[in-house]
């Protein structure tokens, strides 16, 4: 009888602690990430992971970063898939914002239209589309021309045009030389007639820094969703890892995902796959590959990171 009633007990004790930390009602994760390879791990926890009854994950598709960095301060949406230096920029604006993990690390390539470039200096006097002015494929495209010789401002005939247009444009034969990220590398090598794949925007990175891993891409967390749910955080943070994994170990059954949700042929995003770094390293890797990446973006725009590098409190 003692034992049964300590049984009761227990099991009471249990209750009343998932009660106090767990909703009611399953709890509605909202995530927002543009249609690249991290978003992945989300539409492989909704479609083929086993999460938890208590979460409701809906994703959303967007490349608008900045309206994703607004809706993550005013804690519309509870996670955000952007660029690193995205995410600097906003903490050190004052949004309070955690880092959950970076889980892209080779992403972009130079491609050219009708040449092939094997240096810098093949460059020279070309036209070179980039998406962005001041952005991040803006900053390395000067920052790896400079180390490499040139001066971006002289040497280089620089012409921005936001994507997917500028990929686009470039496919039609209107620039010589673009820098993309995947999947659009590969759509454009697929379809422009005359382009060629020059340069792994990584390996001219490693040729300088001796590591080919550039921390392109993070997971954010409002910092008001890692306070009030850590065990969630944690749990989905987990998950996301997993999904990574599975990516990785997957690619025919990753395409497919992919191709679902980002209406692409699979075949060709298998063949992008192959040109991604989509991992999970330690935090102490990380956080040293980030500051280099920051430092190195402090000597150029370091207003692309808001100044400075981020605090202790920018690391979940």
């Amino acid at each position: 009888m003692l034992k049964k009633k300590r049984l009761l007990t227990a099991v009471m004790i249990v209750g009343f602690v998932l009660m106090s930390v767990l909703p009611a009602a399953a709890l509605e994760i909202n995530v927002q990430t543009p249609n690249i390879p991290a978003a992945l791990p989300f539409f492989w926890m909704q479609e083929k992971a086993e999460l938890p009854a208590a979460i409701d994950l809906n994703i959303n598709l967007s490349p608008n970063h900045q309206r994703g960095i607004t809706l993550l301060g005013r804690n519309n949406i509870d996670l955000l898939v952007t660029g690193s230096n995205v995410g600097a920029n906003a903490y050190n604006r004052g949004l309070n914002i955690k880092m959950l993990n970076v889980n892209t690390w080779g992403i972009d390539y130079l491609l050219t239209n009708g040449f092939q470039a094997d240096s810098w200096q093949d460059l020279k006097g070309k036209e070179l589309a980039l998406p962005l002015q001041g952005g991040p494929l803006d900053f390395l495209a000067r920052y790896l021309a400079s180390e490499n010789g040139l001066n971006p401002e002289e040497d280089l005939n620089l012409v921005y045009r936001p994507l997917p247009g500028a990929a686009k444009l470039f496919m039609s034969g209107e620039f010589d030389a673009i820098i993309l990220p995947e999947p659009l590398a590969t759509v454009s090598l697929a379809r422009g007639k005359d382009a060629q794949l020059s340069m792994d925007i990584q390996k001219e990175w490693a040729e300088i820094h001796g590591d080919d891993r550039i921390p392109f891409v993070a997971l954010f967390a409002s910092g008001k969703f890692t306070e009030e749910y850590p065990q969630f955080t944690d749990i989905i943070n987990g998950y996301y890892k997993q999904g990574v994994a599975w990516i990785n170990n997957n690619p025919t059954a990753a395409a497919e995902l992919a191709s679902r949700h980002f209406n692409m042929p699979a075949p060709l995003l298998k063949r992008s796959f192959s040109r991604v770094n989509l991992n999970i390293y330690s935090d102490a890797e990380t956080r040293e590959l980030i500051e280099l990446y920051f430092g190195e973006i402090l000597e150029m725009y370091p207003e692309l990171i808001g100044g400075n590098l981020p605090d202790e409190e920018f690391y979940y």
